[in-house]
């Protein structure tokens, strides 16, 4: 046997080529080992023979391979196949076929002054009108394998329609129609269509309180101590005196308000109205007021906006979400004045009853587990005394409930957390005058006015209230 046939011959007595492949089939990956003085270089022949062996033949790098031959790269895992990953089918989608957003933005006249003349309140719908139509899930793309197989992909996530009152499936479940004529209300992506009762004249006790399940119109003014209640929208076309006015969707009341103290508007949408005194306003989302906010306690979910020149706030205490503007901040008279953003009382106080509860489960964790090893040692001792058998168990299942409680109040903890992070960006804007007076808050933190601010927005910088420039048509 010639010298060159012994050294093949002895290099092939041993394993100088390792192939292995990742759990998923999409990368494989090449170990060469290095190569005895008496022994023949490793050849592209013999790292070909070690894929065939590891069922690798689809991707192959020759590229890769050849690089790693020719500088001798011993022991270091290298790449040499890649698969094609399988892609997921696009979800469902679904097109709402009416205004979801609803932007209320009544026009203004050159003194400042909202015209509620084309406001377009209610989204009108006919029975038999497609509401919403749905795109079905697509397949998804196969990928393939280094070892040449069809990797399956998962097919898009589908989802099924929101049914409100009065809506109903099409024959092929793509598209929700009206089942009746009546107004669209639009909320946590249900759709439901809803009468629209229409009052002419005054709420007074000609006509009683009003509770309705869709919505309401009244063509006058709601009189001192009656209430309005709506399933749906209301919109009054008047003023309203000292009394109730409720809806799950918007309010807009033309006139203005004057409340002695008792009457409420609370809406789950929007509330819209010419000017306030004294009142209780509530909002689910947006406030929008088109002269003056005057000793008035004001919250909404997400803005309150004083349009205007005349647009002020003055005395009383104003809370949104998001944002905060008005002409005039306070007075010259240093009424005292709270506007505060970024803050909601009850999603604060289950944040906090949350963390203490995880503290305290932990706390008691440590102390249960080193209980626990004083009465197995007492156990295997044979010194634990019957009375203890119970308190044993009882801690055994403490412990075995651990982990699953402080599971669910750390899933409770970072849903709060996401809520909270909706307001990151929250600010108030002046776009006249902050007198002193005021006091802004942002969370927990405030800072007291003390002196006249000209055309400013106050943000918040780390644990710092400062003030920022700001430009009219500013968004």
């Amino acid at each position: 046997m010639t010298e060159a046939g012994a050294k093949t011959q002895e290099s092939a007595t041993r394993q100088r080529v390792r192939v292995t492949t990742t759990k998923d089939n999409l990368s494989a990956f090449m170990t060469l080992t290095r190569t005895e003085p008496h022994e023949a270089d490793i050849s592209l022949e013999e790292v070909a023979a070690a894929l065939q062996k590891a069922g690798v033949v689809f991707g192959i790098d020759h590229a890769a391979i050849e690089k790693a031959l020719a500088e001798n790269a011993w022991a270091a895992p290298i790449k040499v196949a890649r698969g094609v990953p399988p892609q997921r089918g696009k979800d469902a989608t679904v097109e709402y076929l009416f205004d979801t957003e609803h932007e209320i933005r009544p026009r203004e006249d050159k003194d400042g002054r909202i015209d509620y003349r084309d406001m377009n309140f209610i989204q009108n719908v006919t029975k038999g009108s497609v509401l919403a139509r749905k795109t079905p899930p697509a397949p998804g793309v196969h990928g393939k394998g280094v070892n040449g197989k069809d990797i399956p992909a998962a097919r898009g996530r589908d989802f099924s329609f929101k049914y409100g009152e009065n809506t109903k499936e099409s024959a092929d479940g793509l598209e929700q129609i009206a089942s009746v004529d009546g107004a669209i209300v639009f909320s946590h992506g249900y759709i439901a269509v809803k009468d629209v009762a229409i009052i002419s004249g005054d709420v007074d006790f000609s006509v009683g309180n009003i509770d309705s399940v869709g919505s309401v119109r009244v063509t006058g003014d709601v009189r001192a101590g009656f209430t309005v209640k709506a399933g749906g929208n209301i919109e009054i076309l008047g003023s309203i005196e000292n009394c109730n006015i409720e809806a799950k969707g918007d309010v807009v009341v033309k006139g203005g308000c004057r409340s002695g103290d008792e009457g409420y508007i609370k809406a789950g949408g929007n509330v819209i109205i010419k000017y306030a005194v004294g009142q209780y306003i509530e909002a689910g989302r947006d406030i929008i007021v088109g002269g003056e906010l005057i000793n008035c306690k004001v919250t909404a979910r997400e803005r309150v906006w004083v349009k205007g020149r005349r647009g002020k706030i003055v005395g009383g205490e104003v809370n949104a979400g998001k944002e905060i503007r008005a002409t005039i901040l306070g007075s010259d008279a240093g009424t005292f004045t709270v506007v505060a953003v970024a803050y909601e009382e009850e999603l604060m106080k289950n944040y906090r009853k949350t963390l203490r509860e995880i503290r305290r489960l932990e706390t008691d964790g440590v102390r249960v587990k080193e209980s626990l090893v004083a009465l197995y040692k007492l156990q295997m001792d044979g010194k634990l005394e019957p009375g203890r058998e119970a308190a044993l168990q009882k801690l055994q299942d403490f412990q075995k409930n651990l982990p699953g409680a402080l599971e669910s109040l750390n899933k409770t903890r970072s849903c709060l957390e996401e809520k909270m992070s909706e307001f990151r960006d929250a600010r108030i804007v002046a776009e006249g005058m902050v007198y002193p007076g005021v006091r802004v808050h942002f969370g927990i933190i405030y800072r007291d006015i003390s002196e006249e601010i000209k055309t400013r927005k106050l943000v918040l910088e780390g644990s710092q209230i400062v003030l920022a420039e700001w430009r009219p048509g500013e968004d």
